[in-house]
Parts: C-alpha cells; structure tokens; sequence
C-alpha cells in the first residue's frame, strides 16, 4: 500500500471512530492559526477551481505582503466556469439535477435492432422485414428506416383507463411510463409519428438524458455568470438548452396538440446550435413556463404531483415534508383507495385535516398551479384543458399561514413563491451552510442574508460567505483542549428522570420555550407527534438524551438562534451536566460522542474533489463516475469510506501513467485538504 492510501485509510478510520478522534468543539484559549495558502487552497475548490500551487502561493505571497486581498482573489475564483456550472446547480438543485430522470424519458421507449445492427427497428419483439413499414425518423428526416408496426402506430396518442387496468379518469398519454411497453400487456402506443417518442438505441437514451440534466446545469450558470437575479431560476421563460433538449420541448407540444404530421415542427430542428443557446420556451397558454421548474428533468423527477410540489418547496424553501402524526388509517378515513390525486378531490380535505395541514396546505394547494403539467406517470407534455383560469391561495406553514392569492398557473406560483421571505432564507442557507457550516454565527448568517436581499445574485452571495469563513479560519482558535479520559456511559432506568438546573432553565426558555410549552412528554411509540414541554422541573431521562442529540447535531432549535457555535456548545453541556451531574467520566465520554460531533469533515462537493484530484494528477479533467454523493445536499455532506473510496478509485485512475512516481502522484492526489471543506495544512 502506497503511503497516500494509507494515510487515507487511517483517515477514515478516525473519521468513521469519534471514540478515537472526535471533531473538536471550539478550543477554548489554545491557538492555532491556518497559513493563507492553505486558506486559498482550500477556498479554490469550494468555488469548484482547484487553482495551481503555484498561483495560489502568489496570491498567498501577496496577500500576506498587503500588496493584495483575499477579496480580490475571491473576485477571480467566482469567475470560474465551474463555479457557475457546477458548484451553484448542485447547490440549488442537489440531485434533481446530478442524477438521471426517469419519469421524463421512460427507457421502455429506446428501440432496439439485431445484435449486428440489421433488421427493423423493434420495441417488444423483432418482426420480418416484410412485416416492417417505413419511417422517416425524428433523428433524420432525410432518411428512412424500417420498423415494426406494433412499435409505431403514429394514430395512438393515449390509453384508456381499462386497457391499463388503472383506477383513475386521468388521461393516460402514450408519451409517459404508462403508455410505455413496460407496463403494457399487450401492444398499445408505439412510437407515434416519426417515432417522435422513441430514442433511436441505448447511446441516444443516455445522451438526451445527458441534455435534460445539462439544460439545468446551463441555465444555472447563465443566471450566474450574467449576474441575474436569483429568481429568474425560477420565473424565467427562456432557458439554455442544446438541441435535445429543444427536441424534448417540441416533442411535448406535438404530444400535447396530437400532431399527426410533426416533420414541420421538427425540420427546423438542425438550425438549432448543437452546444445550445439561451432560449424562450413556447407556451400554448399564458404562464405555462416557471424557470427550471418546469424544465422536464426538475418537471417529471418524480411521479406524482404532490411529491413534485414537495420538490417544488425543498428547492424554493428548503422545506421538507412533515407527516409526523398522519397514519395511515386518518389518509383511508378521508379516501378509502388512499389514492387522493388520481381518484378523488379528497385532496382538499386532507390540506384541512388536523395534523396533515402543516404540509397538505402547502402541497395541495401548491400543485393546483400546475394542474395542466399531469401526473408524471400519465403524461410527460403539458394539457392546456385542465390547466386552471381562476386565482388560488399559496399556503406557507400550515393553513393558517397563507400568503396570498395569484392566478394558477406555473409563472404566477413561481412569482409568489420567490417573493417570500421563505425564499430568501433558503438561498441564504444555501451558501451559510456549504461555505460556513455549524460555524456560522449570527453576524455571518445577517451579512450572507443582506448580500441576497440586496443584491439577489450568486456571485455576491458566494463572495460574502468566503470573505467571512477567511474571517473564521484567520481569527479564530482551533486546538480543542485536552478530554479526559472516560469509561463507558452507565446505562440509566427508563423512568428516570433529570433535575433542570437554573442555567439550563434560562438556556430552555431562551431557545426553545416557544414551541415546547404545552404537549406532556410521553414515551408511547403510538402517541401523535408533538412538541413536548420542557416546563416542568425535572424532565424523563430519554427526552433530555433526545435533547442533546438534536441540539448537538444542529437539528434544533429550528432557525438560526444562536449567536456562535459556543453558545449551541454551552447548551449542550448543560445538558450533559443534568444528565451524569455527579459522573465527570461519564461526561466527558458523551462530550467526545456530542460534542465531539460523531461525523467526519466536511467534504467538498464530490465533482469539486474528483476534478481538484486530476488536476493535482497533471491529468485533464474528466469526471466520468456514477456516484451516489450527488445526490446529497451538500451540506450533509462529510467524509465517509464511501467518499474517501471514491476520490482514492479516482486518484489511482488519474495517476495510473505515473510509472516509478505512482507513490509521489498519490500522495499528491490523496491529501486531506482535496477532500475536506475545512481547512487542513498541506502535509497533515
């Protein structure tokens, strides 16, 4: 094993063991200060450019000489193309935009040959060339291919409900999952005309997947270079798409109007510029377009409307969908099928039902504003009949929280939606939480939140959160001091409970006392969710436990209520303190597992770490790995095996023409400050 991989491998040892080596909490008086270069190195690869060492060294020199400022490199790092078509995307969109779309391109719809690539063109089954019509395709209308007939059948547009066996009086299009061969019993669509909703073979599948994901990832960054407003993601016509995509477009007005002659449609298609431009979309009604909201890979990533709306939010929000308390027997009371989108209009009761309306509100009466995008399963193109003429309510918290009234369709939903202050929190949180991390204080989270309201763009977003993590990492102390050692925590009696002490009290009433003031504490598995009270004088044992875990792990209190990472730190120890008051050994071992934290670093975005890694290797960037860390928010993300053993696959890949200095390369490739958000000296 060479001496980068297993150093590496220590690393994840110590990572995944915080019996041996927590994360330290803040120190408390040790000092420890980071080296510019290893700032700016670390800087570089969170704006997606792992610049040379060289160059940072001089902007190093610099900077620490006054001749320049961190400001100024700041500047030139948010310049970089990545940043802008990878970095911003991902942390936007997260997996919505990294991972394929299966809702959108059904691969049932990918037509396939003879092995030696003769024969007709076949979906299900091959058949004789006798048996084969022609086709002009959609690919090339100036040539013509033979193809089965049950895979063609240009006069079929939809299925019907009982030739599918499916409960629902929803139109059933040929184009979506349902109207593909890989539900059907017997041969129902076809490819419609031109074969307009087939992919050629497998390799035309995968590219125009390629360009649905791509069409968020260049939109993204022509908002971003061009220094729009935020919003425009989102409320903007025009898109930035290559030809496929524009195909996927037209494609879906001929779904939606029935052409039975598209090759009009689509004999303009060549002019269209191969690597794509900054487009607007047509609407066959007024408002039918949001932004990337209703471009087909965010559009159709999942298959219903409620879960898209949920999506809708995540992304808009950064809201997450809260059902604690619904059962499964409250959903059956209000519609015995449990189907409530496709069955019935039980969905508006459902918005109203206690305990459901905390989300319901917010999704149900989200999606009516796309009521002409149908579920994704049934159909992938736009219905103008069922999109709604009235005016409809957006909903925040629950359905007491509304937050005004707009006409229902897409553009007006989007314009309400990234007019709220829920909007502006979540773009703030974006670049808090990939740049700054549990190390944001409540100056950091104000600035960052001012540099959104008043600029509303990325690039100044961005740059105020790096100005204040160089603030961080250049002023702040490091060296966590000495732990004790401890013996293993003794296991308590499930009824006990714990004194609140007059700190802990004033901590409780400061932080929490707003929501956790009324619901007794109850240990039934059955019993409703709620925010339990922590008025009384001595709390249950496992609650307080409960208590340090969200505390400790940032998942309370909601909302940025405290000023520094010591105060969410004191709180915590508090805590600690009534639960092992008379056993420090005790404490000081849950202090290493809370405290301590119990994770790994913060890990860049893994695209950022791959492309930091190849260029280190003197190789050209070339990301080709299919890896599950994409589809992680980034500020979950820290350094697991799973991660280290992706990026060291990669280093082995990008050093592998390294001969006799394969050792030096991975070395090099497989540093600790490639991988981690956190800054780390060259050479630890």
């Amino acid at each position: 094993m060479t001496r980068g991989l297993l150093a590496l491998t220590l690393f994840v040892a110590a990572c995944s063991d915080a019996s041996s080596s927590p994360r330290p909490p803040i120190a408390r008086g040790a000092s420890s200060t980071v080296p510019t270069a290893d700032l700016l190195r670390t800087m570089s690869t969170l704006a997606g450019e792992a610049a040379a060492p060289a160059r940072i060294d001089e902007w190093a020199r610099k900077i620490d000489a006054g001749e320049a400022t961190i400001s100024a490199y700041i500047d030139e790092l948010l310049t970089s193309e990545r940043f802008a078509n990878d970095v911003i995307p991902t942390l936007v969109f997260g997996a919505y935009g990294n991972i394929r779309n299966y809702y959108a391109l059904p691969s049932a719809f990918t037509l396939s040959r003879a092995a030696d690539g003769s024969g007709p063109y076949y979906l299900r089954a091959p058949c004789t060339r006798a048996e084969a019509v022609d086709v002009r395709p959609w690919w090339d209308l100036s040539s013509t291919v033979t193809v089965c007939p049950d895979a063609y059948r240009p006069e079929r547009w939809s299925v019907k409900a009982d030739e599918q066996a499916y409960k629902t009086a929803a139109v059933l299009a040929c184009d979506s999952q349902i109207g593909s061969p890989e539900l059907e019993t017997q041969p129902l669509c076809g490819c419609g005309p031109n074969l307009i909703r087939c992919l050629r073979d497998t390799a035309h599948y995968e590219d125009l997947n390629r360009s649905l994901m791509n069409e968020v990832k260049r939109t993204t960054a022509y908002v971003v270079q061009h220094d729009l407003p935020m919003q425009q993601l989102f409320t903007s016509n025009a898109t930035f798409r290559d030809r496929n995509a524009e195909l996927y477009y037209r494609r879906q007005k001929i779904g939606a109007r029935e052409v039975a002659n598209p090759e009009k449609l689509l004999e303009t298609l060549g002019s269209w510029p191969q690597e794509g431009q900054w487009a607007p979309r047509e609407e066959l009604v007024p408002g039918q377009h949001a932004g990337l909201l209703t471009a087909p890979q965010i559009l159709h990533w999942s298959p219903d409307r409620r879960q898209r709306q949920r999506e809708y939010y995540e992304v808009l929000w950064c809201s997450l969908r809260n059902n604690f308390g619904a059962t499964t027997h409250q959903v059956l009371e209000i519609n015995k099928t449990g189907n409530n989108l496709l069955v019935a209009d039980s969905w508006q009761k459902l918005a109203h039902t206690e305990l459901c309306s905390a989300c319901h509100a917010r999704l149900d009466y989200g999606f009516q504003f796309f009521l002409g995008y149908p579920d994704s399963r049934t159909s992938t193109h736009f219905q103008p009949s069922l999109q709604s003429t009235a005016k409809g309510p957006l909903y925040g918290r629950d359905i007491d929280d509304p937050r005004g009234d707009a006409p229902l369709n897409p553009l007006a939903f989007a314009t309400l939606a990234t007019a709220q202050p829920d909007f502006q929190r979540c773009m703030t949180d974006h670049f808090v939480d990939y740049v700054l991390g549990d190390r944001a204080t409540a100056d950091d989270v104000r600035a960052i939140e001012t540099a959104v309201a008043e600029t509303k763009t990325f690039k100044a977003a961005m740059k105020v959160a790096l100005e204040r993590w160089a603030l961080t990492w250049r002023t702040q102390t490091h060296v966590a001091a000495p732990v004790e050692a401890a013996s293993p925590m003794p296991a308590a009696p499930p009824a006990e409970t714990v004194k609140v002490s007059p700190a802990l009290r004033a901590q409780l009433d400061q932080h929490c006392a707003d929501c956790h003031d009324e619901v007794p504490y109850t240990d039934q598995a059955d019993a409703p969710y709620a925010p339990f009270t922590f008025a009384p004088p001595e709390l249950p044992r496992r609650l307080v436990v409960r208590m340090a875990e969200q505390v400790s792990f940032g998942m309370m209190p909601q909302g940025q209520s405290f000023a520094s990472p010591r105060e969410r730190e004191e709180l915590v120890d508090l805590l600690l303190q009534a639960l092992w008051p008379a056993d420090p050994a005790a404490r000081a071992e849950a202090a290493r597992y809370y405290l301590g934290g119990a994770r790994g670093l913060p890990a860049h975005q893994i695209d950022n770490a791959v492309h930091a890694i190849d260029l280190a290797a003197g190789r050209r960037p070339d990301v080709t790995w299919g890896a599950l860390e994409r589809a992680i928010w980034t500020d979950q993300s820290t350094i697991t095996p799973g991660f280290v053993t992706l990026t060291a696959l990669e280093a082995l890949r990008a050093c592998a023409g390294a001969g006799d200095k394969l050792d030096a390369c991975l070395d090099k490739t497989l540093s600790v400050e490639t991988l981690s958000r956190v800054p780390v000296p060259a050479g630890r």
